[in-house]
């Protein structure tokens, strides 16, 4: 398998980056962005972005100190093997979490969109048994389905952007700023979840074939979900206002719905399977993440039988929320746990250059 995992592209990187990131929010980050900033929610998707892109950069920086290794060999280097392996757990339940809240979230918009007659827990199953057997096939298989995917569905949203153009309202946004900036940066902390899944970069450069250009890679992934949500929140509330677009559920749904194509009847129909393959592509890399950091911690080298062990508990844990106020609190826990651990690249990164580990001298080392 070690063989097999080694050798990734650079455009695989940047797509594996793009789509762990690119999933369930997109049909919603433009209700959450009026919600959190009004007329200025393009500018708080933008900002949050240029955060994950920064934290991106740190967390490539201290992956690079240890070319050979994942976050979670590396870690125990630096912390020491106890809270090595304590920030190892802690990322495994991150996983968990994000997985759970990601996969409840997909089957409640799905039961809205398309199955209504549809339990959620049938769709949920369904939709675990895909993902375990493309996370089963390792990295390499869950790589090759972002690389096929990433352009058909950066296509539909550019799409989708693009047929919307001219109906944006440019006099909306004279209103801009209205309220000073600090207004902004608070909001954009609250769409930070948006950018959730780069931290797939504290797991891949020991499988890259190119590791001086895992920098480059890695931030062109960042940057395109930066550019694709910065978009729709832009044209959305060009369109429609933020009171409007704050009022619908899934608004990406009714922007794509407005498209008339001669030969798509049905343009949101394309927009929803390409939606729930993004979904898909997110949902293997956090059980990636989490059974392959369960082994690591537990000092093993194969991740697949945890795979078979982590996929009941997501279940569980995604059917528990009984009501919309419990899943908003998930929500929340969710985007402070994310913030958290992608926070913590920058003091590992820290004490890894005071107490030397890693770096250029180690690597060659190892």
């Amino acid at each position: 398998m070690q063989n097999q995992q080694k050798g990734l592209s650079n455009f695989q990187v940047s797509a594996l980056v793009t789509l762990s990131a690119v999933g369930m929010i997109i049909i919603s980050i433009p209700r959450i962005a009026a919600e959190q900033a009004g007329i200025d929610g393009a500018l708080a998707v933008f900002l949050a972005g240029i955060l994950s892109i920064i934290l991106a950069g740190v967390i490539i920086t201290l992956s690079k100190r240890f070319p050979t290794k994942t976050v979670i060999e590396y870690s125990q280097e630096i912390l020491g093997k106890l809270f090595g392996k304590v920030y190892g757990i802690i990322l495994v339940l991150y996983s968990i979490t994000v997985l759970s809240y990601i996969l409840r979230g997909f089957a409640d918009a799905l039961k809205v969109l398309l199955l209504p007659r549809t339990p959620l827990e049938i769709t949920m199953i369904c939709m675990l048994l895909v993902i375990l057997y493309c996370v089963h096939g390792g990295i390499s298989t869950i790589v090759r389905t972002c690389e096929i995917f990433l352009l058909p569905l950066l296509l539909v949203i550019v799409l989708t952007i693009f047929f919307n153009l001219s109906e944006v309202q440019l006099f909306r946004y004279r209103s801009s700023l209205s309220n000073g900036i600090t207004p902004v940066f608070k909001a954009a902390f609250g769409v930070t979840t948006a950018y959730l899944g780069y931290e797939i970069l504290f797991f891949i450069l020991p499988f890259i074939q190119d590791k001086e250009k895992f920098m480059i890679s890695g931030i062109r992934g960042t940057v395109l979900p930066v550019l694709i949500y910065s978009g729709l929140v832009f044209v959305m509330i060009g369109v429609l206002g933020p009171t409007t677009t704050s009022e619908l559920v899934y608004p990406a749904i009714h922007l794509a719905r407005q498209i008339g194509i001669e030969f798509i009847e049905r343009f949101d129909i394309l927009f929803i399977i390409f939606w729930i393959l993004a979904v898909f592509t997110t949902l293997t890399s956090y059980l990636y993440m989490a059974s392959f950091s369960l082994t690591r911690v537990l000092g093993m080298r194969n991740y697949k039988p945890f795979i078979l062990i982590l996929l009941p508990l997501c279940y569980v844990a995604s059917i528990l929320p009984q009501n919309i106020s419990e899943i908003n609190m998930i929500g929340k826990i969710v985007n402070y746990f994310g913030f958290f651990v992608a926070l913590s690249s920058i003091p590992l990164l820290i004490i890894a250059v005071i107490r030397k580990k890693g770096g250029k001298v180690n690597a060659e080392k190892e």
